[in-house]
């Protein structure tokens, strides 16, 4: 069996809704609760990293018995404020990885798990969910990459290695895995600047940095999917394409949490009376429609 863990800081909601309560949309709390029990019917435990907020956060839903591998507040609460979590939105991924101790298992709270990953990842060093292409649109050349005054890229990086999808993460060997953090974490360290967008410098910290770490320590990258749309994929579904049109579109909204909840009621019919109770997704229930797929809404999504 596998240790996995979710991790989730509220930081990033905090710098960008300043004086808003936190919340948690209604199909990302959906997606983590498959997620969690998913993982945990087919390879083992799984932790969470959060700060207080958000444990007090699901501590005031009661779900915090998701977690079967334990809750960790201190390293996510304690991540120093030379880390902007604003641009760094992931940097809790990076700090709660060098804290667990390998074999571990990081997969994002919108990835749901449905099959058993031993045999894949029997082995394995290091394993992700599939390669990215070398866009430059998301990683810009280094030049153009915002970085604190004294820093300095390592010079055997190779840049024309593939990033990783981060979305899904394995890693068996120690000593790559704090190597990669170290340069990850060093990446953010300091570096306040803003880009032009949000995505590129969490996006080299996590997912390029790791690919050249990779390469200059001969460690080889090994994937889960060929391609994030690949058609025979039974296996996995990720719903981060589907979360903006579900932001902004009511229907769609109702569609995936619905859906959503039509597995936890298949799968896990215990954890769906539970969620009956509950008031936020009452709309839900109420309507309780059972579609039979959400590929409408999500890239690499299999028919459920």
């Amino acid at each position: 069996m596998i240790l996995a863990m979710h991790i989730h800081s509220t930081a990033p909601f905090a710098m960008r809704n300043k004086g808003k309560p936190f919340y948690i949309e209604d199909f990302d709390l959906l997606s983590t609760i498959l997620s969690a029990l998913m993982w945990r019917k087919q390879n083992g435990r799984i932790k969470l990293y959060t700060d207080s907020i958000g444990y007090d956060y699901y501590a005031s839903l009661s779900l915090l018995d998701l977690w079967n591998g334990g809750i960790d507040v201190a390293i996510v609460q304690n991540i120093p404020n030379t880390i902007n979590q604003e641009i760094f939105w992931a940097a809790a991924k990076l700090f709660a990885l060098r804290n667990e101790a390998t074999p571990i298992a990081m997969i994002d709270t919108d990835l749901i798990v449905w099959a058993k990953l031993a045999s894949k990842l029997d082995t394995k060093k290091f394993v992700v969910f599939h390669r990215e292409e070398l866009n430059y649109a998301y990683y810009p050349h280094h030049e153009f990459l915002k970085r604190r005054s004294n820093y300095q890229f390592d010079s055997t990086w190779d840049w024309v290695a593939s990033p990783c999808n981060m979305a899904f993460a394995y890693f068996s060997d120690e000593c790559f895995k704090k190597y990669y953090t170290d340069c990850a974490i060093d990446f953010m360290e300091g570096n306040g600047e803003y880009p032009m967008e949000m995505v590129s410098q969490m996006v080299f910290a996590e997912q390029r940095i790791v690919s050249m770490c990779a390469k200059k320590m001969n460690i080889p990258i090994h994937h889960l999917l060929g391609h994030p749309f690949q058609a025979d994929n039974n296996h996995f579904t990720h719903i981060w394409g589907g979360k903006d049109i579900a932001r902004n579109d009511p229907r769609q909204r109702k569609l995936l949490c619905t859906s959503i909840l039509s597995m936890i009621e298949k799968h896990f019919p215990k954890y769906f009376a539970k969620l009956s109770g509950m008031e936020m997704f009452q709309p839900y229930f109420q309507a309780h429609i059972v579609p039979t797929a959400m590929s409408g809404l999500a890239g690499a999504v299999p028919p459920m």
